[in-house]
């Protein structure tokens, strides 16, 4: 009996002598190609967030003041005539602006766009350095694009026309097609597409 039981022990660890080397090159394979296919994954995933971190902070600065326009927002203890936000295309920053023009000259304060000798930056906003402004709808390759607010009647002016209905901002990651939109329109509506 107790040879039998001396026999199964012996071949218990017979059994437990580890893996091949077959069985160790094809999990090693395995890891491999799952690597292989996440790395890349993983990396689009970081771009994509942070374009749409970006998209998602301007659009978030467009409400901003939106709503200072509407609560009548002062400044110096006055409140002003417009507020809005002014940007070119490329990688360079937007600015958040008081549209307080120079009283008395030929630029007159809340004509409903920036005008960089006579407004005030209330803030510069540097984009992420993966992310550009790759377009506005309609366009900001020659002259800057903006979208201003003014307290008085509540309009919403896109690049200094009351009636133009909306304006689009494409945030892309460089040297990549992966695009956000930022659409803001006449009505206050703003969303990040």
């Amino acid at each position: 009996m107790e040879i039998l039981h001396i026999k199964q022990f012996a071949g218990a660890i017979r059994s437990k002598r580890g893996f091949t080397l077959i069985e160790l090159i094809t999990v090693t394979a395995i890891i491999l190609v799952i690597s292989a296919i996440s790395i890349p994954n993983y990396r689009q995933g970081g771009r994509q967030t942070a374009l749409d971190m970006q998209a998602n902070r301007f659009a978030q600065d467009l409400r901003r003041i939106q709503e200072w326009s509407l609560a009548a927002h002062q400044v110096g203890g006055q409140a002003k005539r417009g507020y809005g936000i002014s940007l070119s295309q490329g990688n360079g920053p937007y600015i958040i602006y008081l549209d307080d023009g120079n009283n008395g000259g030929s630029i007159l304060p809340g004509n409903g766009k920036y005008d960089a000798s006579f407004d005030t930056v209330q803030e510069t906003i540097a984009l992420d350095g993966k992310i550009e402004i790759a377009a506005c709808v309609p366009a900001c390759a020659a002259t800057p694009a903006s979208v201003e607010y003014m307290p008085s009647n509540s309009a919403t002016w896109i690049n200094g026309i009351e009636s133009q209905p909306t304006q689009q901002i494409n945030f892309r990651v460089k040297n990549t097609s992966m695009i956000r939109s930022v659409i803001a329109n006449k009505a206050g509506l703003i969303y990040v597409q």
